[in-house]
């Protein structure tokens, strides 16, 4: 491809017309309803505060080695779930009087 543009080069974006992009110029107009106004700040929401609080207790209930700490590599080993460490094979082979039925069952819809 070479550094100077040819007619061949230009093509349309498909997103404006050949005229430019001024479909997307709109008039500045008043919304009917109101924007960027104050929002009062009161504080702590009181369920956030009673989550907290029931975390303090329940620290203070069943841990007395201090606070509960969760998302470090620690806490993460100390709470692995071991089971999930298991391969499990989910197309094991049958066993031969399954196989054997399986067998019995198709010998005898083809004979009736």
């Amino acid at each position: 491809m070479s550094l100077v543009q040819t007619d061949s080069d230009v093509v349309s974006d498909p997103i404006c017309s050949s005229a430019g992009c001024d479909q997307y110029k709109h008039e500045d107009k008043k919304l009917p309803y109101p924007i960027n106004y104050p929002v009062p700040s009161w504080g702590q929401d009181r369920d956030i505060q009673a989550s907290l609080s029931n975390i303090d207790l329940a620290e203070k209930m069943y841990n007395r080695s201090g606070k509960w700490v969760m998302g470090t590599d620690e806490s993460k080993e100390k709470w692995h779930n071991k089971a999930k460490d298991a391969e499990y094979d989910f197309d094991p082979e049958l066993d031969v009087n399954i196989r054997a039925s399986l067998k019995n069952y198709k010998d005898a819809k083809e004979r009736l």
